[in-house]
């Protein structure tokens, strides 16, 4: 019965409805997430909770903020960047990262374009739709951008677009490619985050240490 899903909420489905997610909630000891802001969030609406809000309002959920390892994203020992560095080096440093990130990414190698970058799932949640229709808005300015990520297929073909359309501005790179990530955490000036909610935001930690 666990598995059984009424929440609430007018649902129309032909059959049983069951949901693993609930059935997980109810019977576990303790339940968490993410962060504790994500924890409030969850219990806020349907919306938020993805239609279990109901349940985890009855049971109870704990935030646990998400870490990183400091060990791999640290700018003074990450072994994907070429040049290490820290608050007091920063601005040569990333000067040169970013002319290295350029490089490997075959755009026109030039320090003074401010370059942004875009780590992460491509999906709704993840505002990948939301950046992908912004960056025609902006790309005429003096920048360039740098796209990587996987997810959904068509979202996949999107960014894999943006050469065809700005050959020598932008760069989409639909692969897992844990080298590249830590290079434009390193290169990139701006870390664009679109996200239409973050339950915690891996990505922000560890930009922020990377300046």
């Amino acid at each position: 019965s666990s598995f059984d899903f009424m929440d609430g909420y007018n649902k129309p489905v032909k059959g049983r409805k069951i949901n693993w997610m609930k059935a997980g909630i109810i019977e576990s000891d303790r339940v968490v997430t993410v962060s504790p802001y994500y924890a409030q969030e969850l219990v806020s609406g349907e919306d938020r909770g993805v239609e279990l809000d109901t349940i985890i309002r009855s049971v109870g959920i704990t935030g646990i903020r998400n870490g990183m390892d400091h060990r791999e994203w640290s700018p003074k020992t990450d072994r994907f960047i070429s040049i290490h560095y820290d608050a007091t080096t920063v601005t040569e440093a990333k000067c040169l990262l970013k002319q290295a990130l350029q490089a490997e990414c075959g755009l026109p190698v030039d320090s003074n374009i401010p370059v942004i970058g875009f780590i992460g799932r491509l999906e709704e949640q993840k505002g990948s739709d939301i950046l992908f229709e912004a960056i025609s808005k902006f790309i005429h300015l003096d920048v360039q951008i740098v796209v990587l990520g996987t997810g959904k297929k068509y979202m996949e073909k999107q960014i894999e677009q943006l050469e065809e359309l700005y050959p020598e501005k932008a760069r989409g790179i639909a692969k897992f490619n844990t080298p590249l990530a830590h290079k434009i955490i390193a290169g990139a000036d701006f870390i664009v985050i679109p996200s239409r909610f973050e339950p915690c935001g891996l990505v922000q930690l560890h930009a922020m240490p990377y300046g």
